[in-house]
């Protein structure tokens, strides 16, 4: 019986401590919900607060870590880049990493050994900050004090506190991004100014070497540098076109032209110095103490290499300073390549004016009008390829009643063959009439071999007519020979003479003489006339002059001439002219 009691108070012993424990909790349950609601009360009142977005952050760190009695904590935030950095930490090693590299899961993440969360910044338990499905946070935590798990009570109440900081989280990250597009737009305007100014300045410039320093200044003054190189490919190659605060090797003459293509093959954007490829490029720029490599691209060919110095704050190069200094070589390339088409078009009107000014020397040297020579008609034409030409023609009155008759041909076309003939020109006019036409050529052929060089050399066709004998003495020195056309219809060439003048010191040179009847014609054409070519390069030659002269040969000079010129032009087409076109036509 009395065992039977003792168990049954043993009994109740028991049911009234299970009773008292359950007490205890129930009285304990609403303390710990209220420290848990005010904790997140201070925590959202914190976060909302107008304090700095990394004093909020700070605060509120210190107001979860005690309250699940973690030794120690970080905030990461959700970054531009979609990457999680470190915003507030407490506690966390010396050294460790400000980014988190585990990526953000949509739920609560224990983290042990072999995670470098874990190892380097020393957090077991990570907790995502969601908003809108979207993870824009995570609140990572450390051991507890005494090493206790946490438990259900701790993980709910972070979970809560993580949604109660999910809101004016957003709201800071959004912050921080308005600040920093904020900033980024005035830094873009002032780049934007400073661009302008720039291209308004280089466009100013007339000068290339005045755009050269006013690049290298602009550089220099935008990214506060004290070291700037402007290397510019050429001929001769990679050359420095202008420097500023260089040291070293920054100027040891050109890099040859296989060296600078190879070393600006690959340059398509700015580069640091450090990554171009090991070569006489990459080794100047280090030795002038350049860090930054900005090509200077004109459609699909590098022009040449804007080099800059390092910063004396030590602060990098950011993607924007290298794409304004991009723009400022474009523009600056642009104002070169007009510098250099207005230089070119001055020096083409320089040119012009001088073409013009020899054009007109030229056209005084040709007689003004036709002779007046009884029983005779003469008329000529000369038409250059170019603004001036190689080719001439004169006729010269002589004692007696004689006239001179002369046509000649340069080698070569323009300018050089043009002075050469006006030499020919004035010799000729001296020499007429004073000897034989024989041995005035060979004075002339003499004067030319001792006064030009071996490569000119000069074709003519020299005679002098006796109107009262009917009589053409003539010398052809290496010209086409003249074409003369009888009432028959039968053709003739004028040949014999000798070499073309300038050629040989000793050449001698034969007379021929032609008695000349009533309707005879006399043709004395440049290989412009026999050597003008149709579009599919067939030559006009012999028969097609032959031709024409027959099918004019019962008219005046001039329609013979006018002709004959007609023919030529026909034959070309289009194309226009190869060489100087001219002839004279005698009629009898």
């Amino acid at each position: 019986m009395r065992h039977h009691v003792e168990a049954g108070e043993v009994r109740t012993s028991r049911s009234s401590r299970r009773r008292g424990e359950r007490r205890e909790r129930d009285d304990a349950e609403p303390v710990d919900r209220l420290q848990e609601l005010s904790s997140l009360v201070e925590l959202a009142t914190v976060l909302g607060s107008e304090h700095p977005a990394d004093e909020a952050f700070g605060a509120a760190l210190e107001a979860v870590l005690p309250r699940v009695q973690a030794t120690r904590g970080a905030l990461f935030v959700l970054r531009p880049d979609g990457g999680l950095e470190i915003a507030a930490s407490r506690g966390l090693p010396a050294g460790a990493p400000t980014r988190l590299a585990l990526a953000p899961r949509p739920d609560l993440a224990v983290v042990g050994p072999g995670d470098e969360a874990h190892d380097r910044q020393g957090l077991v338990l990570l907790v995502p900050v969601r908003r809108r499905r979207r993870t824009i946070g995570v609140l990572g935590l450390g051991p507890r004090e005494g090493g206790e798990p946490y438990g259900a009570g701790e993980t709910a109440y972070l979970r809560r506190a993580a949604a109660c900081a999910a809101g004016p989280l957003e709201s800071g990250i959004l912050h921080d991004e308005l600040e920093r597009a904020g900033r980024k737009l005035s830094l873009k305007v002032l780049e934007l100014r400073n661009l302008y100014d720039a291209g308004r300045d280089l466009a100013a410039g007339a000068a290339e070497e005045s755009i050269h320093a006013l690049l290298v200044a602009t550089v220099m003054g935008h990214f506060a540098v004290s070291r700037c190189a402007l290397y510019l490919a050429g001929l001769d190659g990679l050359t420095l076109a202008q420097g500023r605060g260089l040291r070293g090797g920054g100027d040891v003459g050109p890099i040859p032209p296989d060296e600078t293509r190879a070393a600006l093959a690959g340059l398509d954007a700015p580069i640091a110095v450090a990554d171009l490829p090991d070569g006489p490029l990459r080794r100047r720029l280090e030795a002038a103490r350049l860090v930054l490599a900005v090509p200077l691209a004109g459609g699909d060919r590098v022009e040449g290499v804007l080099a800059i110095g390092g910063r004396a704050s030590g602060t990098p190069f950011r993607e924007e300073d290298r794409d304004f200094a991009q723009a400022l070589g474009r523009q600056a390339l642009a104002a070169l390549h007009n510098a250099r088409l207005q230089r070119v078009r001055e020096q083409k009107l320089r040119q012009d004016r001088e073409l013009q000014i020899a054009r007109e020397i030229q056209s005084s040297l040709f007689p003004r009008r036709p002779p007046e020579v009884a029983g005779f008609d003469v008329a000529a034409v000369s038409r250059p390829c170019y603004e001036v030409g190689g080719d001439s023609y004169d006729w010269i009155p002589l004692e007696g009643g004689r006239l001179a008759l002369v046509v000649a041909d340069v080698a070569g076309k323009g300018v050089p063959a043009s002075l050469l003939m006006a030499s020919v020109h004035a010799s000729v006019r001296a020499l007429a009439g004073t000897t034989a036409p024989a041995r005035l050529v060979e004075r002339l052929n003499r004067f030319l071999c001792a006064s030009t060089p071996t490569s000119r050399f000069v074709t003519l066709f020299y005679a002098e007519l006796d109107p009262a004998a009917r009589r053409l003495a003539y010398v052809n020195a290496g010209h086409i020979p003249p074409y003369r056309v009888g009432g028959d219809g039968a053709v003739r060439r004028l040949a014999g003479g000798g070499p073309a003048l300038g050629l040989l010191d000793e050449a001698s040179f034969e007379q021929g003489h032609v008695d000349l009847v009533r309707g005879d014609v006399v043709a004395v054409v440049t290989d412009g006339v026999t050597e003008a070519a149709a579009p599919d390069d067939r030559e006009f030659g012999d028969e097609r002059v032959s031709d024409a002269l027959r099918g004019a040969w019962g008219r005046s000079a001039a329609a013979v001439l006018e002709a004959l010129v007609a023919a030529v032009d026909g034959w070309v087409g289009a194309e226009g002219c190869q060489d100087d076109l001219t002839a004279l036509v005698l009629k009898g």
